[in-house]
């Protein structure tokens, strides 16, 4: 390999090719993810008649999970087409016979994802968690919001609390709706029921003090004392004013100092594990002094050991306990041990759950170096028309890295790998196929022996017609 002259030239110039690709990908990427947000979110929103303001937070706070994801699969997708476009031009073969190896083009493109990979290990750590966190209580808020009322003639509407509502035409504008023949039932006083009948009215709703009008005309009010049935009256009235509260109408926002595990740093959940495994060794010692005493107190007084335990052990000991007393004892340690193993096993769990989490926020940084050792090769390939092979083959690696990290995930979550192999096992998966093809590059071999396959093929069907004809 021979050493460059001027470096920072050649590194420059590569690491330009990488730019517009990268945030080119990383924009599309991020596109499809919100737009699949969008699309399955909207419909909720819009039925609960949330503002621009809150629906545009909602989407701006995801964006940070986002982002976290696309990218190293911007990386991935610069990458193959830096280097697919350098291919395609010849630079790649003008450079090599200038001296310039494959791993000094490589050199700066890795340093670059190396830094990149630092950014989103700090971005993972101390912004994503709080973006998570605020997400999921802004969710939350959304979910115990009041939908938007909505009236329809001829059914009775019963979203207002206290209150039902009938009205037999209706006719809407963009701030209110002219109602006719309307129907209003007042049960907000207890012991008293209130009826309220109107030929015409005008209804709506001022958002600034959360209260729904009624301006009703030519109508009666009916009142009726429920303890005093003969306590009955009437009021005729040719225009009447009535106001209802409408209760969770404007979004509450809600504090929390409870956070999931996507909602903590890596240092937060390495605490949790160590006080989850202080707390299951502690479980442990208590079972164990649980069954060593229970154990003493049936045995034979050959077998007891006299070291370890108090005098009341050994006087209960040798007294012979009512066969009521040893059920209500065998009982009680059953009881026991099996509270103690199921607290045990849910520690394991959670102290495995967030081991994952933990994981994967450096993993997925990582993938960022990865992806270069996959994205160069391939993108070289395309120099010989194979374009299309190439792009099949990183859209495989995308699937594989993905499919074995969220199938890691799963497994670790319930206890049967190990959270380190199930969130690096794709990165070492992917990576050796990363060396093999940089290793290939550098000795200028084919990746993918295609007219070999083919050759192979052609013998195994001449073959077959051969044994068919014979």
């Amino acid at each position: 390999m021979k050493p460059l002259r001027n470096p920072l030239i050649l590194y420059r110039y590569i690491l330009g090719e990488h730019i517009g690709p990268f945030f080119f990908s990383i924009s599309i990427i991020t596109l499809i993810f919100l737009l699949n947000l969008v699309f399955r979110e909207l419909g909720r929103f819009l039925s609960r008649g949330l503002g621009l303001g809150v629906m545009f937070e909602f989407f701006f706070l995801n964006i940070a999970w986002i982002i976290a994801l696309s990218v190293p699969m911007s990386v991935l997708v610069a990458t193959l087409m830096a280097f697919g476009r350098l291919a395609g031009d010849n630079e790649i073969t003008a450079l090599k016979s200038g001296g310039v190896s494959i791993l000094q083009l490589l050199t700066p493109i890795l340093l670059a994802s190396a830094l990149l990979s630092l950014g989103l290990i700090f971005f993972n750590n101390h912004i994503l968690p709080d973006f998570n966190h605020r997400a999921r209580l802004l969710a939350m808020d959304i979910a115990r919001k009041r939908p938007t009322i909505s009236i329809e003639a001829g059914v009775f509407f019963h979203g207002l609390k206290d209150y039902s509502l009938l009205v037999q035409e209706i006719q809407e504008t963009p701030d209110t709706s002219f109602v006719k023949s309307i129907f209003i039932e007042d049960n907000s006083k207890p012991g008293s029921v209130t009826t309220i009948v109107a030929d015409s009215g005008k209804i709506y709703f001022d958002r600034t003090r959360g209260l729904l009008f009624f301006i009703l005309f030519h109508g009666q009010i009916h009142e009726l004392d429920l303890v005093k049935m003969e306590d009955y009256r009437i009021l005729s009235f040719p225009k009447q004013i009535l106001s209802i509260p409408v209760a969770d109408w404007k979004i509450q926002r809600s504090e929390s100092e409870h956070r999931g595990d996507r909602e903590k740093s890596a240092q937060t959940m390495l605490t949790d594990v160590r006080r989850n495994r202080l707390e299951i060794e502690k479980e442990r010692k208590r079972v164990n002094q649980l069954a060593s005493s229970y154990i003493f107190r049936y045995l034979p007084l050959s077998f007891r050991p006299q070291i370890g335990f108090t005098q009341d052990q050994i006087e209960y000991r040798l007294k012979q306990p009512l066969k009521t007393q040893v059920l209500s004892d065998h009982v009680r340690f059953k009881q026991d041990i099996v509270g103690a193993r199921t607290l045990i096993r849910g520690l394991e769990k959670q102290n495995a759950s967030l081991m994952v989490e933990v994981h994967k926020k450096y993993s997925i940084p990582v993938a960022c170096i990865i992806f270069v050792l996959i994205g160069a090769p391939l993108g070289i390939m395309g120099r010989k028309g194979n374009a299309a092979v190439a792009a099949g083959v990183s859209f495989g690696f995308f699937l594989l890295y993905w499919a074995a990290l969220i199938g890691g995930e799963e497994l670790a979550d319930n206890q049967y790998i190990s959270p380190v192999i199930a969130m690096w096992g794709a990165n070492m998966l992917v990576g050796l196929g990363g060396i093999y093809l940089v290793v290939h590059s550098i000795r200028e071999a084919t990746v993918i022996d295609w007219n070999r396959f083919g050759r192979i093929l052609r013998s195994k069907v001449k073959r077959k017609s051969d044994e068919n004809i014979g």
